[in-house]
């Protein structure tokens, strides 16, 4: 059984409504289950749930998502602008 990628739909939103930017995240979100170890930039522990994260920059944006390994799942969490 390979990993299914859950998107969030609110953090759609966030993204252009058409572009090659759009196409870049959202290709990034679909290939997540095929990447799942190289995919991550860094990661960071939730302080409410002290579940780990992954994040990883794409295209000018940050898209945050977990792995829930006993159900084989990628969960995207979060996608925001990226700031400097």
């Amino acid at each position: 059984m390979s990993y299914r990628v859950l998107i969030d739909i609110a953090c759609l939103d966030v993204l252009p409504k058409s572009g090659k930017r759009r196409d870049e995240v959202l290709g990034f979100c679909s290939d997540l289950a095929e990447v799942l170890y190289e995919a991550s930039n860094f990661q960071i522990t939730e302080p409410e749930t002290q579940r780990t994260v992954e994040v990883s920059e794409i295209a000018g944006y940050v898209v945050t998502w977990w792995l829930d390994v006993p159900v084989k799942r990628v969960i995207v969490i979060d996608i925001h602008r990226y700031r400097q």
